[in-house]
């Protein structure tokens, strides 16, 4: 004869409540940030740490206080932020006083001029309109003379 045990209910009332959860959402919260491709750089002279700040539009930019190296008593400290423009991706110091930050969604190239490390008076000198969607930059010639920059659209900048 059939004994019923309650123990055997347990994986049933399991089973039966499981597609409910799948309806679920996990989150409220959607992001849609720009995936970030070289979000820190260092100034050539070892003294300034540049930093992307992708949901704020802004770049933050600290001072290395390097105590001794051979003791490993290297300390950041926040120096200033300064606007750029929409969703910063990657960012390439090109010198001590010049920082240049790819904006994805505003399709630009921001150039920001330091006056010190300090950041008297940091902001953005010039913005350069690349096209669609970029993505990282690099330099290259003597000096850092030629800016190489990643779009979207393979032969959009050419003639």
């Amino acid at each position: 004869m059939f004994s019923f045990h309650p123990v055997w209910l347990i994986p049933a009332l399991l089973a039966s409540a499981l597609p409910s959860f799948a309806g679920i959402p996990s989150s409220s919260f959607t992001a849609f940030e720009s995936g970030q491709v070289r979000p820190i750089s260092i100034s050539p002279n070892g003294r300034m740490l540049v930093a992307v700040n992708t949901p704020d539009n802004r770049i933050e930019i600290f001072r290395i206080n390097a105590e001794g190296v051979r003791n490993a008593e290297t300390q950041l400290s926040h120096s200033c932020s300064v606007p750029v423009g929409m969703e910063p991706v990657a960012v390439a110091v090109r010198t001590d006083q010049e920082i240049w930050v790819v904006n994805h969604l505003s399709d630009s190239v921001s150039i920001v001029r330091l006056e010190n490390e300090h950041c008297d008076q940091a902001g953005v000198a010039q913005t350069l309109f690349v096209g669609d969607e970029p993505r990282d930059i690099v330099f290259a010639g003597d000096g850092n003379s030629k800016a190489f920059i990643t779009t979207a659209h393979r032969g959009q900048n050419s003639p």
